[in-house]
């Protein structure tokens, strides 16, 4: 029958000892025992040799005990040496499973700090939350592809470096009713994707504020409004569709919730759950039927969805668009969005507008990438 060990992890060494002295025996005679050398007993006994599995499997033998005794008493007594690793590993894997610490380290949002605890005070600074269990200050109300009953801790960094780009811009002070005044000015640029430049410059003079924050990771979210004060809005896009109709709608979904200054989500949650069962509710579906209305109205789409389904020519898309005065790739996106058409039919209508928008508004990791389908 096996021993019984202390929980207290102790060396191997001294069990053999204690084999040893019940026996009689002395070194010598384990050593002949085994076929080993002195020596090497010796080292057993002292810890300068570990015992392997060809090891374990000889002690076994000569005291009538199992291998995994041996296995077992040796994996323990080394795991017990080696408290002293860097106990920091489960603190930096919680911080890390809560919020996207590495990309924003690469992104320069916060210090690239080694020691978990100042890291860990880095992210909640910049987060604007003295500890993980209080409140966001931050107010945001967000498109995006995740659930809107609140918001992970990446969409609220998202959204809180947004906020700090917002407040590096001046523009002129914001008014009730300034939104319909933008609409009207913006309209006139549907058509032509270079003219997407000329956005920022227009907003601003309307005290709206445009930044462009490259989405993190799993955020999955297209846009956001929010107040630096209450005579203060900003829209920021991501542009993780940098297509033209995805850059317009999203424009003017936000603009929506500026107009009728939508209460934001303040919530924060841990898991990045789908929208399914979540669609943001009555503000989110109004900010969704005007914002498109402001790109082509619905019965001007329903008609002429009803006309032409279910083939949709590349030239009569062209035509209706001309005869709205807006770019080809909006009627397809409308046209997507009611489900007329799939989304790998008229991609040739389509332009990445990023190109155009990059130079002229105040961006953020925002890079060059390829034109993505959906």
């Amino acid at each position: 029958m096996d021993k019984v060990i202390s929980v207290e992890p102790f060396p191997p060494g001294e069990l053999i000892q204690d084999e040893l002295d019940a026996r009689g025996w002395t070194q010598d005679d384990l050593a002949e025992v085994m076929r080993r050398s002195r020596q090497h007993i010796s080292n057993l006994l002292k810890g300068k040799t570990s015992i392997g599995p060809e090891t374990s499997h000889e002690l076994a033998q000569a005291f009538g005990t199992s291998p995994e005794l041996w296995m077992n008493l040796q994996t323990s007594y080394e795991l017990s040496k080696s408290v002293c690793a860097d106990r920091a590993i489960a603190d930096r894997a919680e911080l890390y499973s809560k919020t996207p610490v590495r990309e924003m380290k690469k992104r320069h949002w916060i210090p690239d700090n080694n020691d978990v605890r100042e890291l860990e005070v880095s992210v909640l600074k910049f987060l604007g939350m003295p500890s993980w269990e209080s409140m966001p200050q931050l107010k945001l109300a967000a498109r995006k592809s995740t659930s809107y009953s609140s918001h992970t801790f990446s969409q609220l960094a998202w959204g809180c470096r947004a906020l700090q780009l917002g407040s590096c811009l001046t523009a002129d002070r914001y008014e009730d009713g300034n939104i319909d005044i933008a609409a009207s000015e913006l309209r006139p640029l549907l058509a032509n994707p270079e003219d997407i430049r000329r956005v920022p410059a227009i907003l601003a003079s309307l005290g709206i504020r445009l930044v462009i924050v490259e989405h993190l990771q799993k955020t999955r979210i297209d846009g956001a409004a929010m107040w630096l004060d209450d005579n203060s809005p900003i829209v920021a896009l991501s542009l993780r569709y940098g297509r033209i109709d995805s850059f317009w709608f999203n424009l003017f979904h936000e603009m929506v919730h500026i107009k009728y200054r939508h209460e934001p989500v303040v919530d924060v949650g841990l898991n990045d759950t789908s929208s399914d069962d979540d669609d943001g509710g009555e503000t989110e579906e109004i900010a969704n039927r005007e914002g498109a209305n402001y790109l082509i109205s619905s019965d001007k789409m329903e008609s002429f969805i009803v006309r032409h389904k279910p083939l949709f020519y590349q030239a009569k898309v062209i035509q209706f668009a001309n005869a709205r005065r807006v770019h080809p790739g909006i009627v397809v996106g409308q046209l997507r969005h009611r489900g007329a058409v799939d989304y790998r039919q008229l991609t040739k209508l389509m332009v990445d507008v990023r190109q155009y928008i990059k130079g002229d508004a105040l961006t953020d990791g925002w890079g060059d990438c390829p034109l993505l389908s959906k």
